[in-house]
């Protein structure tokens, strides 16, 4: 039977086409050295503290990523870039990428504790509330982003549930910014092809509109092999053509006067080398199709006194899963197939009101209003014939509610206090009041301190709270929300114009963990259960020692148990380098190193520490209106494995060896 404690999420793309604006980051045109590093560390954020400030200034320890960096760096998918950030790990089970910071990424947990947001747009599902699409089935294409926030430590106090870890904010590009028509194509290992079309459209004087579209088409890895399934009746372990995926995705963006409208559209149909459960073995019908849209319109004025934002919005995510298993009778396998169909349907609108002005006194205020209501958020799951039954229809709405405010204020020259406080609410799951506090010393231009506490939490999912079909997992509708308390000390020292140290010390402590437990009866059942202690040290060193030479490196070393055990998929320890030279006039070369320490599998093993170097060369108006970017990927053929949770006896996937990918880049005249 299925597996149904699973959370089938899989992924969306959205469309995009490289775009370059003239003199913007990430444009071919650019010099790759044209930013100084002090122009880097004035690059302005905007997701810690919901308006435009520099990284000395946020209230929190961020990462930015440029236009420029994307490019450069080749950074094809979110999930390749957030792996060059410090302290990050990516996680692949050959359904989706995961993402995981400060010690915490469960192989089998796909609520990740991450907010992820596009232009502070939440793009976690209303079912399973997750955001897993990290690989080509996210949403937005990486040639349409601006620039990737990351910002660490909790943020619930601005953006509810969700922002227990970090939060990750993309900007995308403005039709003001997105340079002239623009087609890529792109060729890579495994039989990955890829296209995308761009322009930005004159609407009126005042008017211009974004549109792009990609589609894909990838063979992916075979053979794959899982020595747990090494029997003749599997093939040996082998899986055949297993690994292929198909999709496209959508983005439109106009802006006309106060206002900025987007559309995505996208969709990505997987095959699953390994299913959740004991699915058939290298049988191609077990996939999983997903569906995921949204349409906002935003609306900002500044007045004399302050400065209004509203949005309002529409999602929806539909995931279509087919699941082919051995057909039992009278608990003997039998020749025939059960052909199982699950489901998960959410379609929800929403609104957010804020508004920030300064008060005698007391600062700079930012109050806010949100408001969310599900439409649908259906789970099913049925059996066609030749055993046809219905299983599971669960369609459990909610309506949620947050007030928040943030104070700003200057106490001295040297010392700000930043202080955040939010209530969630809801029809059916518990409130919750989330504070934030933030002490920031600044002596000098050269040295800054910042002093860090937040408390955050993730509500129980409609998954966690309603899910039951009597054969393998019992509802809890009495589950308790999550909560996380995080210290965090963090100094940054600007030594002359060339170099930029960051080091930082948290701990946290998460309670109530939610986890699948095992009832009595022997039911699956989603408890408030377990506490988790996490402790770690960063230090990151960006640097620009020659005009030419572009280089960040870091290391972290974390320690993350629960009841005196190790969390599995948890490296203690996380060394990168990344640096970018100049090849001549025309071309650049950039490398990206890391290694991650060895990671417990659930089981208990252990899976080899990972070493990986990637290539990149990227070209800079090679001809008048052609580019081209190439790049190796795990150029030293490292053998590796990702701790995952799918199926009983495969604790481990086998991650690609070798690749490279060719992107050529045709664009208008300037």
């Amino acid at each position: 039977m299925v597996d149904y404690r699973a959370r089938l999420l899989c992924g969306l793309l959205l469309l995009g086409s490289p775009a370059w604006a003239d003199g913007a980051p990430g444009s071919p045109q650019q010099d790759l050295t044209s930013l100084t590093l002090e122009q880097l560390l004035n690059v302005r954020v905007e997701g810690a503290a919901l308006h435009p400030q520099t990284l000395r200034d946020a209230p929190a320890s961020v990462t930015v990523i440029t236009a420029e960096d994307i490019y450069k760096y080749g950074y094809r998918t979110l999930g390749e870039a957030m792996a060059s950030v410090r302290g990050f790990t990516l996680n692949d089970n050959r359904t989706y990428q995961s993402v995981g910071v400060r010690g915490f990424n469960l192989p089998w947990d796909y609520g990740s504790r991450i907010l992820v947001m596009v232009n502070g747009h939440d793009m976690a599902d209303h079912v399973f509330d997750s955001m897993l699409w990290f690989g080509d089935d996210f949403p937005v294409d990486m040639h349409l982003v601006k620039q990737i926030e990351i910002v660490r430590g909790p943020s619930s106090a601005l953006y509810g549930s969700n922002g227990e870890f970090a939060t990750i904010n993309i900007i995308t590009k403005t039709p003001e910014e997105a340079g002239p028509p623009s087609l890529s194509t792109e060729l890579g290992s495994f039989g990955e092809k890829k296209a995308q079309m761009m322009a930005t459209v004159p609407i009126t004087k005042r008017a211009k509109m974004l549109l792009s579209g990609t589609v894909f088409n990838n063979s992916g890895e075979s053979p794959l092999s899982f020595p747990g399934l090494d029997t003749p009746e599997t093939n040996h372990g082998q899986a055949i053509r297993m690994d292929g995926q198909k999709g496209y995705h959508f983005f439109a963006n106009l802006t006309w006067r106060n206002w900025n409208l987007t559309a995505v559209l996208s969709n990505r149909n997987k095959i699953q080398p390994v299913s959740w459960g004991d699915t058939i073995f290298n049988d191609r019908g077990t996939h999983v199709d997903e569906t995921a849209n949204y349409v906002e319109a935003a609306y900002t004025r500044e007045f004399a006194k302050g400065t209004l934002r509203w949005r309002i919005y529409y999602d929806q995510d539909h995931l279509r899963g087919r699941f082919e298993f051995p057909l039992s009778s009278n608990g003997t396998l039998g020749v025939g197939v059960e052909d199982n169909r699950s489901a998960s349907d959410s379609d929800w609108v929403g609104t957010q009101l804020t508004y920030r002005f300064d008060v005698a006194h007391l600062g700079t205020l930012t109050t806010g209003a949100e408001t969310q209501i599900d439409v649908r958020t259906l789970q099913s799951s049925q059996d066609f014939p030749p055993d046809p039954s219905e299983l599971v229809s669960i369609n459990v709405r909610d309506k949620m509610y947050a007030l928040f405010v943030q104070d700003e204020r200057r106490l001295t020259k040297s010392w700000a206090l930043d202080l955040g406080l939010r209530l969630d609410g809801s029809a059916y799951r518990q409130s919750f009041i989330s504070p934030r506090a933030a002490l920031i010393y600044q002596p000098s231009i050269n040295w800054t301190y910042k002093f860090l506490y937040g408390r955050s939490f993730r509500n129980p999912s409609a998954f966690d709270l309603f899910f039951e079909d009597g054969l393998t997992a019992v509802a809890n509708p009495n589950a308790r929300p999550e909560k996380v308390d995080t210290v965090e000390v963090d100094v940054e020292r600007r030594i002359g114009k060339r170099l930029n140290l960051v080091t930082a010390a948290y701990g946290y402590k998460l309670h109530d963990f939610l986890v699948s437990v095992f009832t009595e009866s022997g039911l699956g059942q989603t408890q408030n259960s377990g506490v988790i202690h996490a402790k770690g040290f960063e230090m990151e060193l960006q640097a620009r020692p020659a005009a030419w030479l572009d280089a960040t490196a870091s290391y972290a070393i974390q320690a993350a148990d629960t009841d005196g055990a190790n969390l599995p998929n948890s490296a203690q320890h996380l060394a990168k380098l990344h640096f970018a030279v100049p090849l001549g006039r025309k071309f650049d070369m950039s490398s990206g190193m890391q290694y991650l320490s060895s990671r417990d599998t659930l089981a208990g093993a252990s899976v080899r520490p990972v070493y990986l170097a990637d290539f990149t060369i990227t070209s800079k108006r090679l001809l008048p209106n052609f580019d081209v970017r190439s790049g190796l990927r795990n150029a030293f053929n490292w053998n590796y494995s990702d701790p995952i949770a799918l199926n009983p006896l495969v604790g481990t996937m086998q991650q690609p060896g070798r690749t490279f990918f060719v992107e050529l880049i045709v664009h208008g005249g300037r």
